[in-house]
């Protein structure tokens, strides 16, 4: 196993298994909608978190960080988003996959390019293994695909956990203040670590 890919992947696993945007987003689609509802918004999740790590593979990540006004930029269109999801969250009412106010695939999409916690997650990830001693080709495949394993695994888990929220809450009172909670804690997760 080379120098650091250890280290990685214990990273990986708690940067994308923690509470986070991504995965209180799915909680919450699963919670009003059931996981198959959620399954558009994971798959761009997907695209976008494999789209940014790419671009952080390949340097800009490193660039984009380096510059203040950028990093500011980034920050608050991040937090703009954030907040923008949190609203569309809270007004989602209990109901079918196929519901108007559903999250899509674009909101997904967008999701982690957007997060400025997601490109720091990424570049320092990265980084971790420039010790690896792999070819640069093989180094940005290795952190894709490991990144793209348990970034799919954590989101699909938090997503199964709030369809299971359905049964455990039959009232629709009790089910939008569950909704209200993930999405003040997505705003409060993200806030901290843009600000804190």
């Amino acid at each position: 196993m080379p120098d650091g890919y250890v280290a990685f992947v214990l990273f990986v696993i708690v940067m994308t298994g923690t509470p986070g945007a991504g995965n209180l987003s799915m909680m919450a689609i699963g919670q009003s909608r059931g996981f198959r509802a959620a399954l558009p918004f994971l798959a761009g999740t997907t695209v976008g978190a494999v789209s940014l790590n790419l671009l952080v593979g390949f340097g800009l990540g490193g660039l984009l960080l380096a510059s203040p006004q950028a990093a500011w930029g980034l920050r608050a269109a991040g937090m703009a988003y954030i907040l923008y999801l949190a609203w569309k969250i809270v007004t989602m009412r209990v109901g079918p996959a196929g519901s108007a106010d559903r999250l899509t695939f674009v909101h997904g999409a967008l999701l982690h390019p957007t997060n400025p916690k997601s490109w720091a997650m990424s570049v320092v990830g990265f980084s971790q293994l420039a010790g690896a001693g792999w070819p640069f080709s093989v180094r940005v495949a290795v952190f894709v695909l490991t990144f793209l394993f348990f970034q799919v695994s954590a989101h699909s888990l938090w997503g199964l956990a709030g369809a299971s929220l359905t049964r455990a809450f039959s009232s629709s009172r009790a089910s939008r203040a569950v909704t209200g909670v993930l999405a003040a804690s997505m705003v409060g997760a993200t806030a901290c670590a843009l600000f804190l």
